[in-house]
């Protein structure tokens, strides 16, 4: 007989955790208690401490050409960038060691035996939250710890850190050329001194105080083209400056440089920068003859800025070419060193385009009297000195307005303050999260109960697995009786149980059948207990009824009604008479026993015709039948027309029974009845 079984249903599910409810509440229960007991005995409060800055927008900035954007992959420079980079700034690890020794916090790890990197790393990973406010320029420092005040302390003191730090190492322009013309103003000024009081002597001794038309001019020349010379060299020497602190920036977030000798050597750099020279010197000769608007004029100067961006863009693909990838957290930081890079080459072209265009004026000095040579490499010196000392003068008054206005762009919006709540563990979320872990897991438990359980506990799972099977009625069972105990029936015709036994007789009364079995799944599941029952109710009803013990393994028909050892039915198969056979329990219920262990007469062929010639002679043969699982119950249940099979509750094996109904030896089985159940 086969079954097909049904999905699940609402009904199916609310069931199921009906009969599981013990299982879902007891892992509710545990998991909740031991979310509450972790979050009381196990854990430790801990305090959050945050700060805010903010990054202006007011400091100068540098044009970025999108040629050096595109050769190092970033689309943009906008938004966030500068502030991911201040963020990686100020987790630097030479930042964060800083920090540790200046609160001494390797005390707090002494206990535990690590290294100074152990404690970088702590702090990195786990203290420290350094992260951008969503759309807004505003950089949020957070740190967590068990101790409140050193959660402040920490916050407060990576701040001042970082801004010591940017303040001696962020790329300023305006600061390294105070620093530099500082280091000059003395020396030029000393110097123009000096040649003053030669160039006095000299006009003394010589009694000659003034040059030639000529000469004043060629004097005037030269000292423009001396001055620029030497502001080329200090420019050089400004620009390097500000490529060294660009490398040390670099540094300091370990990210990759690449020297200036290797853009110099680069034979296309090289190349450019020449062609750059002649450009210049092409330019300085054409302005003394046609004027800044003059279309000659303007098309070389065009020459010259394409010549500067083909310059920029080889040198970022020398230094692409060196790093492989670039973090786009500090492209920015790349980018200005790029420029600086460029610049440089563009003044050190300069320089040498500037010092060709001299050396032609000095060619023409030769021509003039001796005594005239040598006022005029006086007057010469004196003008360059004072041209150069005025124009440092003017620089270092713009570097300085520049400085002052670039020391506040990062601004400390909130300073951390000790906080006095706790903001880990979260005990209410905590325990809210424990609570619907558990009734997930209280699911999970049942389902996974249920699934796993061998055992049936419940007539709708007999309903749903067996769904065309019928189930001849539901009996509750003291499953401690024994005996004559089991024959409930007997003296307690008003009890619940009467009613389900009545309930079951009235089914197999509508069954035109004579001969009905009675088997299980196995050993003590309540057959001979319903066959009993079962039988002495059908007598009530008026039938007359033959109970016929068959249950080789374990007869118990005589103990239940309180029989003397007559004849049984291995009798009736020899040829004994029928009332040599049987006892009378009552005028319409008759016992045909077995009275020991023994399963031959089972294949007995008689057995069957002795069957038969009984017939006729009751209204209901009842036969308590050997278990189905055994070969006995497989030549008994070619004795009878049809049997039902009798399942306990808590008992019966689970793929024993489906095996079974789906078994060729299950085309008799006409129905269920459910033993064990709890009212």
């Amino acid at each position: 007989m086969n079954n097909e079984t049904i999905e699940l249903t609402l009904s199916d599910i609310f069931k199921i955790f009906k009969r599981r409810f013990w299982w879902f509440l007891m892992v509710f229960l545990v998991v909740s208690f031991g979310t509450l007991i972790y979050l009381l005995f196990f854990t430790k409060p801990i305090y959050q401490a945050s700060a805010q800055l903010l990054m202006q927008t007011s400091q100068p900035t540098i044009s970025i050409p999108s040629a050096v954007t595109q050769l190092m992959g970033v689309s943009s420079l906008g938004g966030g960038t500068d502030v991911q980079t201040e963020i990686e700034l100020m987790k630097s690890r030479q930042n964060i060691e800083k920090l540790i020794n200046q609160l001494n916090l390797m005390e707090l790890f002494k206990d535990k035996q690590v290294s100074l990197e152990d404690v970088v790393n702590v702090i990195s990973e786990k203290w420290l939250k350094i992260e951008s406010v969503k759309n807004t320029r505003v950089i949020q420092v957070s740190a967590e710890h068990e101790n409140p005040e050193v959660a402040a302390k920490v916050v407060n003191s990576l701040i001042d850190i970082y801004l010591d730090m940017r303040s001696r190492l962020i790329v300023n322009e305006y600061s390294a050329r105070v620093d530099f013309i500082e280091r000059q103003l003395p020396g030029i000024e000393q110097e123009l001194k000096d040649v003053e009081d030669r160039l006095r002597k000299f006009k003394e001794e010589n009694q000659i105080y003034s040059l030639s038309d000529q000469t004043a001019k060629l004097v005037e020349g030269v000292a423009q083209f001396d001055a620029k010379v030497y502001e080329a060299k200090v420019s050089i020497e400004q620009v390097k400056t500000g490529i060294k602190a660009a490398e040390d920036m670099l540094k300091k977030v370990d990210q990759k440089i690449v020297s200036s000798e290797t853009i110099s050597t680069n034979p296309v750099v090289q190349q450019l920068r020449s062609k750059l020279v002649d450009l210049q010197v092409e330019l300085s000769a054409l302005l003394q003859t046609y004027s800044e608007t003059d279309r000659r004029v303007v098309s070389l100067k065009k020459q010259i800025e394409e010549t500067q961006d083909l310059l920029q863009k080889e040198i970022s693909k020398v230094i692409s070419a060196e790093i492989q990838t670039i973090n786009p957290a500090y492209s920015e930081l790349y980018t200005t060193w790029i420029l600086k890079q460029t610049e440089l080459q563009v003044q050190q072209a300069t320089l040498v385009a500037v010092e060709k265009i001299r050396d032609e004026y000095l060619k023409k000095v030769s021509t003039i009297p001796s005594i005239e040579q040598k006022l005029f490499e006086l007057e010469r010196q004196k003008q360059a000195k004072q041209t150069t000392y005025l124009a440092l003068l003017s620089q270092y008054e713009q570097a300085k307005i520049g400085a002052v206005g670039t020391v506040s762009n990062v601004r400390v919006i909130t300073s951390a303050v000790i906080p006095n709540r706790p903001s880990k563990p979260n005990k209410k979320l905590t325990l809210a999260i424990g609570g619907v872990l558990g009734i997930f897991l209280g699911i999970v438990v049942v389902f996974i109960r249920e699934v796993t359980d061998k055992k049936f506990r419940a007539p709708d799972e007999l309903e749903r697995i067996f769904p065309k099977i019928p189930i001849l009625g539901t009996i509750s069972h003291d499953k401690t009786a024994k005996g004559k105990d089991l024959l409930v029936t007997f003296e307690c015709e008003k009890e619940e149980i009467c009613s389900d036994f009545k309930y079951a007789a009235a089914m197999v009364l509508d069954m035109p059948i004579k001969i009905f079995g009675l088997t299980s799944a196995g050993e003590k599941e309540g057959k001979t207990f319903v066959a009993s029952n079962l039988a002495y109710i059908l007598s009530k009803m008026a039938q007359k009824t033959l109970l016929i013990d068959m249950s080789t393994n374990s007869p118990m028909l005589s103990e239940v009604f309180s029989l003397e050892n007559n004849g049984d039915i291995r009798d009736l198969i020899n040829g004994l008479p029928l009332e040599n056979c049987i006892t009378k329990f009552s005028d319409n219920l008759h016992i045909l026993p077995l009275n020991e262990k023994d399963s031959w007469f089972l294949s007995n062929p008689k057995l069957v015709d002795s069957l038969g010639k009984l017939v006729g002679l009751y209204d209901k043969i009842i036969v308590d039948m050997p278990s189905l699982n055994s070969a006995e119950g497989i030549l008994a249940s070619k004795a009878v027309e049809k049997f039902a099979l009798v399942i306990c509750l808590g008992k019966s094996n689970k793929s024993l029974i489906t095996s079974f109904v789906n078994s060729n030896t299950a085309n008799k089985l006409i129905g269920i009845i459910v033993n064990g159940i709890n009212r």
